[in-house]
């Protein structure tokens, strides 16, 4: 299994919502992530989609080192 069909699947969360955005991302950000960022969205994917989701729309504090990472997720769509 290639390291993007492992994040796909990751990315499958319980709720909807969730889904939309990593896909998003997934397309537009993936192909030129680093190392640290695959990383990164491996930490956030361990995460209960509350406080994962809680910390995209910002009503949740985001610990320092994923703050690039949830603007990218923020934005994905744009």
């Amino acid at each position: 299994m290639s390291e993007l069909s492992r994040l796909k699947m990751r990315c499958r969360r319980g709720m909807k919502e969730l889904d939309v955005i990593f896909q998003h991302y997934l397309e537009a950000h993936y192909p030129a992530a680093t190392p640290d960022e695959i990383q990164q969205l491996d930490e956030l994917l361990d995460m209960q989609d509350p406080l994962l989701f809680g910390m995209i729309l910002g009503l949740d504090p985001v610990p320092t080192m994923y703050t690039d990472l949830i603007e990218k997720l923020r934005h994905a769509h744009d």
